[in-house]
């Protein structure tokens, strides 16, 4: 795994750095909940990257331009698109003339919801008639995604201290320690709940706590210490790789981030007791 994302790495960096934002009569803003987000805004002329949340991109106006990184060791034709179901790990590339909305999936309960072509259409559709009145419930919502519970309170604890403590679990086998479980066991539990390896989900949710800090008035150097990151700088390549453009980048669009439906905490709490007995028997 860690030979592919180095390789991966390598057709990131060499691609050109991202040219900048058409305008668009549409404001950048982020919403941030529990583990999900949603970006409405420009289209992006973003490099290469490897989305760790499955993502949903919508084109508000005119299509836009995607391809995939194959297995072969190729990029795909570019195609066109109104909408696109983008799986978690997988590079690829996006260019947009137009608005876009992009829906990341929280990896740890909604990974379960397939979609059909007709669901992205009627989602595509209802967004676009929501227009500015569109908000982090409603884009959900317009796709019919409702958070499961997790199944494994063993994982899900896991999951709520990485939400109070972002910076902490810098080895896997301390996470498994808290989950009560062997390294490999964690590590093939946490892969089959949230279909990622634990680095990666740890990854994702420390760049929402880097979000939250911003949005509170603090600095990306700030955020950087705050979440484990060792500089600034080492925050701004990690968040290029997930998101195709670096953190400052996003910021000098004037982007508002509302966080203010962030409340993982209390949704994982709903795990009840019998459920974590039951997942302690597997």
């Amino acid at each position: 795994m860690e030979r592919s994302h180095i390789e991966l790495d390598a057709v990131i960096v060499s691609e050109q750095v991202a040219s900048g934002f058409q305008d668009s009569p549409v404001f950048p803003r982020i919403w941030a909940g529990p583990a999900r987000a949603l970006y409405v805004g420009p289209g992006l002329d973003l490099s290469p990257h490897l989305n760790v949340a499955t993502t949903i991109a919508v084109s508000l106006r005119q299509p836009f331009e995607l391809r995939i990184w194959a297995k072969s060791g190729a990029w795909s034709p570019w195609r066109p698109e109104l909408i696109s179901v983008i799986p978690s790990e997988t590079l690829h590339h996006l260019k947009s003339n137009g608005p876009m909305a992009f829906l990341y999936l929280d990896p740890l309960t909604d990974r379960r919801h397939p979609l059909s072509r007709s669901d992205l259409l009627r989602g595509l559709e209802r967004l676009r008639l929501a227009g500015l009145r569109i908000g982090l419930d409603e884009a959900f919502a317009a796709f019919g995604l409702l958070p499961h519970i997790p199944r494994d309170a063993r994982i899900a604890r896991v999951v709520r201290e990485i939400e109070r403590r972002p910076d902490a679990f810098g080895r896997l086998q301390d996470a498994a320690a808290l989950a009560c479980l062997s390294p490999s066991r964690f590590r093939a539990r946490f892969d089959a709940e949230l279909g990622l390896p634990f680095r990666r989900y740890r990854l994702w949710r420390r760049m929402a706590a880097v979000m939250r800090t911003v949005a509170a008035g603090g600095t990306l150097t700030e955020a950087a210490h705050a979440t484990g990151f060792s500089s600034s700088a080492h925050l701004s390549s990690t968040f290029k790789r997930m998101f195709g453009l670096t953190a400052s980048d996003l910021l000098a669009l004037g982007v508002t981030i509302d966080v203010s439906e962030d409340e993982v905490l209390s949704a994982l709490e709903h795990i009840s007791q019998p459920e974590a007995n039951a997942s302690r028997a597997n």
